[in-house]
């Protein structure tokens, strides 16, 4: 055989097992690389997420806000409306009386 004796066979084998453990290495920082990627990638959708999911409640709150208060509102002017009507009620009572006299 014609490599016997070649020192660059000689050396290429000597080197096969540390040659093997940085190509093992290389695909293990790969995957490293890989992992971290993804979850980073993770990380940030949760974190848009949380922000999302926090401005909704705020919302959600603001929301609630208002409509007790619009509902306070609608309270407030139904009573209003209601003393109206019986002050109409009253000056078309008074009206009519007034009316009736005439005739």
């Amino acid at each position: 055989m014609a490599n016997y004796g070649s020192p660059a066979h000689t050396a290429a084998m000597g080197n096969a097992a540390g040659m093997m453990i940085i190509a093992g290495a290389g695909v293990g920082l790969a995957n490293a690389i890989g992992d971290g990627i993804a979850a980073a990638a993770r990380a940030r959708y949760e974190r848009r997420y949380d922000d999302a999911l926090s401005a909704a409640t705020s919302h959600a709150d603001t929301m609630e806000a208002l409509a007790r208060t619009s509902m306070k509102m609608v309270a407030e002017l139904e009573a209003d409306n209601a003393r109206l009507r019986a002050a109409c009620r009253q000056r078309q009572e008074v009206i009519d009386v007034l009316k009736a006299r005439r005739a």
